[in-house]
């Protein structure tokens, strides 16, 4: 035989029995209907879903593969892992806030010098709205009283006189809704701030 003839035939020789050595490294270990441990080459399809484990040939375990979850396991399952991962957004979030309120506030005073701050601001506005409204309610008696004139002198009340009264009480109306909305705002940023606070305590007692 000719040499490089005998060198292709022993290579193939070679190849084919490392390639029936590596699908013959491994056992499979299972168990079967009568609840029975199997030790074979292969794992029957009917019984894959209920799991086995991969051996090499002195017995070492080279993976375990769990046996198939079930409706309920699986619903079980996502509802947990939809639980984790709620509860680590929230975690996130904290975190994001917290340092935002690092940011802001060396100090836990920080937190009420700014409440207070903005609350002296809203209650500036809330006076100067009253103010207004003085002022509205200041015309619309002058211009009630030169009705009162005019109807005792026998005269005709125009209807410019009576719509202007009726802008007056619709002024004072939308400065009295102003008035209302600034007052709960105050009342929600005091609740706000409280929060801020604890919390800025919280952190700065670590």
């Amino acid at each position: 035989m000719k040499p490089w003839l005998r060198y292709l035939l022993l290579t193939i020789w070679l190849g084919a029995t490392v390639q029936f050595n590596t699908v013959a490294a491994e056992l499979y270990r299972y168990k079967n209907e009568d609840n029975v441990t199997v030790l074979d080459s292969h794992v029957p399809a009917r019984y894959v879903k209920n799991g086995y484990t991969i051996l090499s040939l002195d017995g070492r375990v080279l993976e375990v593969v769990p046996r198939a979850l079930s409706d309920k396991e699986i619903r079980d399952r996502d509802r947990r892992l939809a639980e984790e991962e709620r509860l680590a957004g929230e975690k996130r979030e904290r975190e994001i806030v917290d340092q935002n309120l690092m940011r802001l506030y060396a100090t836990p005073g920080d937190v009420i010098r700014a409440r207070d701050a903005k609350i002296s601001s809203i209650d500036s506005l809330i006076k100067t709205q009253e103010g207004t409204i003085q002022r509205l309610q200041s015309q619309k008696r002058q211009q009630e009283s030169a009705l009162a004139d005019i109807e005792r002198a026998g005269g005709v009340i125009g209807k410019d006189r009576l719509a202007r009264i009726r802008n007056i009480d619709s002024r004072i109306a939308q400065v009295e809704s102003e008035i209302r909305k600034k007052e709960a705002e105050k009342g929600t940023l005091n609740i706000s701030y409280a929060e801020d606070l604890k919390r800025v305590k919280e952190l700065y007692e670590r």
